[in-house]
């Protein structure tokens, strides 16, 4: 199933999935490498003084021309976990990637700070990624049409947040980009559920072990510092490394582990009291097998809710 659906486009494998109507147009507005296989790329609503037409050939949109300018006093709205249909003129297929900042993170737009998404690129031969890939100097400041889509969300489509006690946020590698965003929209929230949890997987890169370059943990680190609260947990476990080397590194969180995340991990996550995992949504978002796996092996949990144990398949 998943060899099918990868052959497919992201517009054809997630056609049944809710979008907003409206296209915005926005402008590259910054670009931050992340390490030698992701960046973090900006992209900030125009100013109100732009218009932008532009003519769009798309699988399941028709050849139309947009002419709109975007006030930037107008917040783009979407909700964290969300991702973005981002139609780049020169592509004939729309590209799909996770918005990994939250809605909060844009404060009040002006025309100086206008409203952004931010976007997390990992390499691939992808096209639109491959665009997003190129050298800054070709990149920044381009117009490009993007919309908001995806149901994998907080709140949790259909359930009552006033009875959720716990949230499990479980990530794999690059997995971990909607789960950012849903994690830091949680940690502004004056009445957020009780307990939360963060489960990350990820591969190290060769060289010494820094925080910085494993994508977002420097940001999980700042905002559970925050919080001082020990209710807020983060488990990291890191693979192609060695003991030796994370004893070296002076930046990682508390709780780390060498390896892979395992079945016997998720059992601790979720805890042992049967009334908190009646009261406990899951998030799951990483490679396909992993996926499926730990989705299968929450649901079936005594006293875990199947209904609230959720994930995006982005494959």
């Amino acid at each position: 199933m998943a060899t099918v659906r990868s052959s497919l486009s992201h517009e054809e494998r997630t056609a049944q999935e809710p979008r907003e109507a409206r296209l915005e147009p926005v402008t590259v507005s910054r670009i931050d490498a992340v390490n030698n296989t992701i960046r973090l790329i900006r992209l900030s609503a125009m100013k109100p003084d732009h218009t932008l037409k532009v003519q769009i050939i798309s699988s399941s949109i028709p050849i139309y021309q947009l002419n709109h300018a975007l006030i930037a006093s107008i917040k783009v709205k979407f909700l964290p976990g969300q991702w973005l249909d981002v139609f780049i003129p020169s592509l004939p297929k729309a590209g799909g990637f996770t918005i990994t900042s939250t809605p909060s993170d844009q404060g009040k737009p002006t025309s100086q700070r206008p409203a952004y998404f931010e976007l997390a690129i990992q390499k691939s031969t992808n096209p639109p990624a491959q665009w997003l890939w190129k050298p800054e100097s070709e990149i920044l400041n381009e117009q490009i049409i993007v919309r908001t889509g995806g149901s994998f969300v907080w709140p949790p489509p259909g359930i009552d947040v006033n009875g959720i006690e716990q949230v499990v946020l479980v990530a794999g590698g690059v997995g971990i980009n909607p789960l950012i965003s849903i994690f830091a929209h949680l940690m502004s929230l004056p009445n957020r559920p009780n307990k939360v949890r963060f489960v990350y997987g990820s591969k190290v890169e060769q060289g010494p072990i820094k925080a910085s370059r494993i994508l977002f943990l420097t940001r999980l680190m700042d905002l559970i510092k925050k919080q001082g609260d020990g209710n807020v947990q983060l488990d990291l476990f890191l693979t192609a490394t060695s003991q030796k080397e994370i004893d070296g590194a002076t930046d990682l969180p508390e709780h780390v582990k060498i390896g892979r995340i395992e079945k016997d991990d998720l059992e601790a996550a979720i805890g042992e009291d049967r009334s908190v995992r009646q009261a406990t949504v899951a998030y799951v978002c990483g490679p396909p097998a992993m996926t499926d796996q730990f989705v299968e092996f929450l649901s079936t949990r005594d006293g875990m809710d199947k209904r609230k144990v959720l994930c995006e398949k982005w494959w």
